[in-house]
């Protein structure tokens, strides 16, 4: 799901692309202002503006600030639409200006969201995502950062953007059953996964090594490490989101079914001079599918470590059985 329901614009581009990134990477404490930011505004999702370069075939993120958020009561009622979409445009150009002043890198190069179960692949992600791209380049990035799969003790977070083709066929506007088989697009061809690399400064790197060998990581710190054999809620999770991909797969095609007899039926209008119904679109119904299969490829992850654990618990305790036997 989208961190709101309201759409990003970025902000003028102040740079000119001339190639195409390959890799991204990000500071340290970049990733950590971003993971806090993210962590402190659950249970709401969150989103900010990456700022940095790109040099050569890497794009750099040097740093990075939160836009506004608003809780439910205050979000922009009907006719609001427009100051609210102003505010948060001034908002992003004064932090600009301010960073700018104090010499810190002011170069939008993307934004970043706090996503639940693959949230990303919604509408409103790609339309922001897709604005980005359009102003910013190609090189434009979004960074998806998943808080409960995190908890899992691994680092969830993507850098992603739009294929060329998608963004040809967004730009068109034309997601017809037709389109989509003339210019075989599948879910594969909507989100393009850049490696990400995360950096730090040379002092950093000197304060890690001097505490690996501090009295704060010793031999005993790393005890309290155990695979976790409790994993129903993460099951739960995974199902729970191919069930509600499933009921909305189904919704949706049922939609598609009647907007197309709709269509069909317009089209004796359209001879009589009236104005014709659009053509539905299938997008909806691609972004449920790569959903359902992020879920099941979750699903099937998790299954693969939970076998892993039981068949080293299993080993672990013969070995303490055997152990116990000897000794009597």
């Amino acid at each position: 799901m989208m961190p709101s329901s309201e759409v990003i614009h970025p902000p003028i581009p102040t740079v000119e692309v001339t190639h195409d990134v390959k890799r991204v990477t990000i500071e340290g404490l970049v990733m950590l202002k971003l993971v806090n930011h993210c962590q402190n505004s659950l249970p709401q999702m969150a989103t900010g503006q990456l700022l940095g370069l790109d040099v050569a075939e890497s794009l750099e993120v040097t740093n990075c600030f939160p836009f506004i958020h608003r809780e439910a009561e205050f979000r922009p009622r009907d006719g609001q639409e427009e100051e609210a979409e102003r505010e948060a445009r001034d908002y992003q150009y004064e932090m600009l200006k301010s960073l700018r002043e104090v010499n810190v890198d002011c170069n939008a190069v993307g934004w970043y969201c706090s996503i639940w179960q693959e949230g990303y692949l919604s509408t409103n992600v790609i339309e922001t995502q897709y604005d980005y791209q359009k102003e910013l380049g190609a090189n434009a990035v979004c960074l998806v950062f998943d808080p409960l799969k995190t908890t899992q003790g691994k680092l969830c977070i993507k850098a992603l953007r739009l294929k060329k083709k998608f963004m040809d066929m967004y730009k068109a506007g034309d997601f017809t059953q037709e389109a989509i088989k003339e210019n075989k697009l599948t879910y594969e061809d909507i989100f393009e996964e850049l490696p990400l690399q995360i950096k730090n400064n040379s002092l950093t790197d000197v304060f890690i090594s001097e505490l690996a060998g501090s009295k704060y990581f010793n031999d005993h710190s790393c005890l309290e490490d155990s695979p976790e054999l409790e994993t129903t809620g993460y099951i739960s999770y995974g199902l729970e989101g191919v069930v509600e991909g499933c009921d909305d797969l189904q919704q949706t095609t049922q939609k598609y079914l009647y907007d197309h007899r709709k269509w069909k039926q317009s089209q004796s209008y359209h001879e009589a001079g009236q104005k014709p119904v659009t053509k539905p679109s299938r997008l909806e119904s691609i972004l449920l599918s790569k959903q359902m299969m992020n879920h099941c490829t979750y699903l099937e992850e998790l299954g693969t470590a939970n076998f892993q654990n039981l068949y080293f618990a299993d080993a672990l305790q013969k070995v303490a059985t055997d152990g116990s036997r000897d000794s009597s």
